[in-house]
């Protein structure tokens, strides 16, 4: 049997650890697979109510807007479309994106005892936090679906873009979820601070109230390129026009552009982390 010892080196080459990432993700998709079948299987198996746990986050936090809202608690400006709809599609959306954050560093941790104990390409844990936030993603969606056959929007051309939106932004979230994955599997702290850092920011990008016409708010939400995200995917579903289209462009360039800084540190770095795990 084969033995391996992991250690650190000082000469690396760009061009040598992308193709060596590369090499890892062409052979580990069969392992990643399996992975992810297995995890997918015990995430609704030994649950009663089964799938309905992949929806229930997302009525219950929209369910206590559309309360909120409805009995006046709080004074929220009209919404372009019904107002169920809007935070429904905003809190799905949001909850994709942080699970896509949080996703790598959970499959690192999560098999930490095959990564001691098993020589395989480690870029077979990012292919399976993808298989797992897409098919995540597609259930979650089922819901999307079934309200806008229910609420019936206007339906335009700008639903063809509604996937490659969705997929820059999924793109750019798991980048900075797997450039945070080696400190992620270090410092516990990285993975109990994403959902609360998540949950900020959700209040300050329009998820569930549009952005106000003026004050303090406006500004913030102003700049945060996060509020032109989530408008325009949502827009994308809703028949009303992408207008932002330079903020999509810009989180294409910085998601490719993370995604081969992470795929660096990430291979760079996992002699170091299974090193750590082992001691």
């Amino acid at each position: 049997m084969e033995t391996r010892i992991y250690e650190s080196s000082k000469k690396y080459s760009l061009l040598s650890i992308l193709g060596a990432s590369w090499s890892g993700f062409r052979n580990s998709r069969f392992l990643a697979r399996q992975l992810a079948t297995r995890d997918l299987r015990a995430q609704y198996r030994q649950s009663f109510l089964g799938f309905f746990w992949a929806f229930a986050p997302i009525l219950i936090n929209a369910a206590v807007w559309i309360v909120l809202r409805g009995t006046g608690t709080v004074q929220l400006a009209e919404t372009p479309v019904s107002y169920p709809l809007f935070v429904v599609i905003g809190t799905t959306l949001w909850t994709i994106f942080s699970e896509s954050l949080s996703a790598p560093i959970l499959a690192v941790n999560g098999n930490k005892s095959i990564i001691t104990k098993i020589n395989f390409d480690k870029e077979a844990l990012i292919i399976l936090s993808i298989i797992k936030v897409s098919v995540n993603s597609l259930i979650k969606f089922i819901l999307v679906v079934a309200l806008l056959f229910y609420y019936s929007p206007s339906i335009s051309s700008s639903v063809l873009f509604f996937i490659p939106l969705l997929l820059l932004s999924i793109i750019f979230f798991l980048s900075i979820g797997v450039l945070l994955t080696p400190i992620g599997v270090l410092y516990q702290d990285i993975g109990r601070a994403i959902p609360m850092v998540m949950q900020v920011l959700m209040y300050v990008t329009p998820v569930v109230y549009v952005m106000p016409e003026s004050g303090w708010m406006k500004t913030i939400m102003s700049y945060n390129p996060f509020t032109y995200i989530i408008t325009d995917i949502r827009n994308s579903l809703t028949g009303l026009p992408i207008e932002h289209w330079s903020v999509h462009i810009g989180i294409g360039v910085a998601g490719l552009l993370l995604a081969m800084l992470a795929l660096v540190v990430y291979r760079i770095s996992i002699p170091i982390i299974t090193e750590r795990m082992s001691s």
